[in-house]
This record gives structure tokens, C-alpha cells and sequence, in this order.
């Protein structure tokens, strides 16, 4: 995930990325970290793989 960020997005904005409310389908208006951590493994592979797409990796 860091790695995609920081090809996505100018540094001080892809740290602060995983804590900031999102609107992507898969956070429900939470922040990536908070919705990770409720939703286990399984979310975390799903951010990995939204962060991909975001990227055109899919």
C-alpha cells in the first residue's frame, strides 16, 4: 500500500492518505486505516487492491 500511494500521490499527501475520511466505495465515509481495522484481513487486501486500481493496476 505505501509503495502505491507514493506512485499515486505527491508525498505529504500519501501519508496522510490512510487516515483521512474516504469516500471510495469500500470505506463508508471512514478513514482506510479505521475501516482496516474493522474489517480485518480481508479489508486490507481489499485497500491494497482498490489502491491498484486507482493506479491502473487492474
Amino acid at each position: 500500500m505505501f509503495k502505491g500511494l507514493h506512485l499515486l500521490l505527491p508525498i505529504l499527501r500519501a501519508d496522510r492518505w490512510p487516515r483521512l475520511p474516504n469516500r471510495g466505495p469500500i470505506f463508508s465515509a471512514k478513514s482506510p486505516v479505521e475501516a482496516m481495522i474493522e474489517g480485518g484481513i480481508p479489508r486490507m487486501l481489499e485497500t491494497r487492491l482498490y489502491i491498484d486500481a486507482l493506479r491502473g493496476g487492474l
